[in-house]
């Protein structure tokens, strides 16, 4: 009887199981495929008996589908050679004459087979990503032993050869096992340049055999700041490196996956790890400590000192020899002149070197022109090209460097423009180190700004001011991760992921017409696999969070407003409006909620239309210390009736904030005996930066939101 139970158990349960529809993968995935032609045909059958059939260039592709398709549904499908034509199955293959474009893949779905064709290796395993990323949603499923794939074609290119991410392991270091991950998440968004950033100020993370002493004191630091920058340190003994041994097998494990590994070694600034190891090479003779500030030091290489020059040409070309990669990057950004307008040696070199100064840039500019261009020849001469960030087109620049634009898109469109091949990697929307939500308190801390997901999807790399022959020289795009307050790895992830998606989608299609909608729910749909793998990741865009964000209507809301002095180029936003719309501004400075301003006061007129009476003017100010942002240092309210003279009412005098001061928004309220008028200004100024800050002898930035007049 028991038997006869547990048989009809069973049949009720297969009945069961056969009236469910099997789950179906969905080509909608991220990045979108330019081309997929459904077709109305009995859907292939995923199962473990299929067997994957590939050339024998495409073994290790072949084990990567076998390993994704076990991942998500936990069966390993058999890879054999390709011998003669097989009729059932998954063909992998490489046919480079079906297709225009390299890195191009073909997907053909039919009942009894699947064909993974591409223009190369690298071609294929897009193709593979695509079928991989199409299982998304199966993850949740209870592991049927069959899947349906749709019949039809799937026909893909990436817009961008160079489609970059880039991580910084030198002020936080991260071991050999994180950063394979890091490269598994790039494989799975189809990125194929990772910008591995080994040397700087608080750490050098990279073995140079004829300089062994860079490992041994350079990449070790013997404490941390405390907070963002203050003046307090720990005392604990932080860095770490990777030896040559564990590079090369990182650059196997990248080409594996298709991925090129750009070495940065950043020079001539960002030097002081080097520079506390050999203080010889520094314009002081030092003593030098491996920093254990963030920041950028004044402390660089000595452009003058023939060994500190010949230092920089051995590091690079030991890298050379170690790194296959066609680029090698050299930095150039952020380096401080001022030890060098003051060294002998430096200024024996402008000398010699003939170097003048003109109304563009100074004598020293040029000079660090002359190292970078010294750096490229040592690089080309190798047969590589030089990635340079965009400080240097501040001089002359090698003719055949790569721009890596930064700040902004500005030095981009000037390199384009001058013909160099050019990287957009713009922090105001490719700065994965910035706060994803504006409730930052809320949120992991890091360095400050706000950059969410769809800033980032919303980007365009091909600027419209450039010629469509201009904008042939924009090769790629990149997304940063800076870890100045990212000490983990699973931080790591949580910033990139899932910004990394739109990314994805700029480097692959660059889109025309963008449906943010639509790709939120792609994004939904990779969560799948990010659960998989355990993968941290933000979900700010599936969870919107809803917050207080307006004051009440007062007499100064939606009222005409002009600005004597302009904002900040880079933090105008919709202009005089932002301070009177009735939205508040919350912890991110770059959120467009508030108007900044760098040595220039704060100058605001508000017309209230008629004669109003009034007693009191409130406004909000943002202290972000470690990113130059203080409070005022003074708000003054005038009043007029005629908008042409005007009388002082009310003045506050604000002591500048120290750094034990917590940072965050501060309101000010000046309140007057009440009086009637129509025009009111309020001028807001700003200290200069104290002498324990490292931008000490320049203007505190002030950062100003609502101002309400009652």
């Amino acid at each position: 009887m028991k038997h006869t139970v547990l048989c009809l158990f069973a049949a009720l349960l297969i009945t069961a199981c056969t009236q469910q529809p099997l789950p179906e993968a969905s080509y909608d995935v991220i990045p979108l495929p330019k081309e997929v032609t459904l077709n109305q045909e009995k859907p292939f059958v995923l199962q473990p008996s299929t067997v994957v059939y590939y050339e024998e260039a495409l073994h290790c592709e072949a084990e990567f589908l076998s390993q994704y398709v076990n991942d998500i549904l936990s069966f390993e499908m058999k890879c054999q050679p390709l011998q003669g034509e097989v009729k059932d199955g998954i063909v992998l293959q490489i046919v480079p004459d079906d297709f225009d474009h390299a890195e191009a893949y073909e997907i053909n779905v039919t009942p009894k087979q699947v064909i993974i064709k591409g223009a190369d290796a690298a071609g294929v395993f897009y193709g593979i990503q695509t079928l991989r990323k199409s299982l998304s949603s199966l993850t949740s499923h209870l592991s049927p032993l069959t899947f349906h794939l749709p019949c039809g074609s799937i026909r893909d290119w990436p817009n961008f050869g160079y489609r970059g991410m880039h991580l910084d392991p030198c002020r936080h270091f991260f071991p050999l096992d994180s950063v394979k991950v890091y490269l598994d998440m790039m494989a799975m968004h189809n990125m194929n340049q990772f910008h591995f950033h080994l040397s700087e100020d608080q750490g050098w993370r990279i073995e140079i055999k004829k300089y062994p002493e860079l490992t041994q004191v350079g990449a070790y630091r013997s404490g941390t700041v405390i907070g963002h920058n203050g003046n307090k340190y720990d005392s604990i003994r932080y860095g770490g490196y990777y030896t040559q041994e564990e590079l090369k097998d990182l650059i196997q494990y990248a080409a594996e996956r298709h991925i090129n590994i750009i070495p940065e070694i950043d020079l001539p600034g960002h030097m002081q790890a080097a520079l506390a190891t050999y203080p010889q090479l520094g314009c002081t003779g030092g003593p030098y400590e491996v920093w254990k500030r963030w920041g950028v030091s004044e402390d660089v290489l000595c452009a003058g000192n023939e060994e500190a020059m010949q230092f920089a040409e051995d590091v690079l070309n030991e890298v050379m020899d170690l790194f296959p990669s066609p680029y090698i990057h050299i930095g150039g950004d952020e380096c401080p002149k001022v030890r060098w307008e003051k060294c002998p040696k430096c200024q024996k070199k402008i000398k010699a070197l003939g170097i003048k100064g003109d109304d563009r840039f100074s004598k020293e500019d040029y000079l660090q022109s002359y190292v970078m261009n010294r750096m490229a020849k040592v690089v080309e001469a190798r047969g590589r090209r030089v990635i340079g960030w965009d400080e240097i087109l501040e001089g002359n620049v090698s003719e055949t460097a790569i721009i890596m634009s930064w700040r902004g898109t500005e030095g981009g469109i000037e390199a384009a423009r001058k013909g160099h091949d050019v990287i957009m990697a713009p922090s105001s929307h490719l700065y994965f180190d910035y706060y994803q939500s504006e409730d930052i308190a809320s949120e992991p801390e890091c360095i400050g700004g706000y950059l969410p997901v769809e800033r980032v999807y919303e980007f365009k790399p091909l600027p419209e001011e450039l010629t469509s022959e201009q904008q042939k020289h924009i090769i790629g795009v990149q997304a940063n991760i800076w870890t100045e307050y990212i000490a983990h790895f699973w931080h790591v992830q949580y910033m990139a992921l899932p910004r990394m998606d739109a990314l994805a989608e700029l480097q692959w299609n660059n889109p025309e017409e963008r449906d943010f909608k639509a790709f939120v729910e792609r994004c939904r749909k990779m969560t799948g696999l990010y659960d998989l793998y355990h993968y941290t990741y933000a979900d700010h865009i599936f969870n919107p969070r809803v917050w207080a964000d307006t004051v009440p209507a007062n007499l100064a809301t939606h009222k005409p407003i002009t600005l004597r002095v302009q904002p900040h180029e880079k933090y105008t936003y919709k202009g005089a409006t932002v301070l009177n719309d009735g939205e508040l501004g919350r912890g991110a400075y770059n959120s467009g909620r508030w108007l900044g301003f760098w040595g220039e006061p704060l100058d605001a007129v508000i017309d209230l239309q008629q004669p109003c009476e009034l007693h009191q003017v409130r406004l909000r100010s943002l202290v972000r210390k470690g990113a130059w942002i203080y409070n005022p240092s003074s708000i003054a309210v005038l009043v007029s009736d005629d908008g042409a003279t005007y009388r002082e009412v009310a003045r506050k005098d604000i002591t500048l904030s120290e750094w034990e001061d917590r940072d965050g928004i501060f309101p000010y309220e000046l309140t007057f005996d009440a009086l009637t008028a129509r025009y009111v200004e309020v001028l807001v100024k700003g200290h200069d930066l104290p002498e324990d800050h490292d931008g000490y002898g320049n203007p505190a930035w002030i950062f100003v939101d609502e101002i309400e007049i009652n």
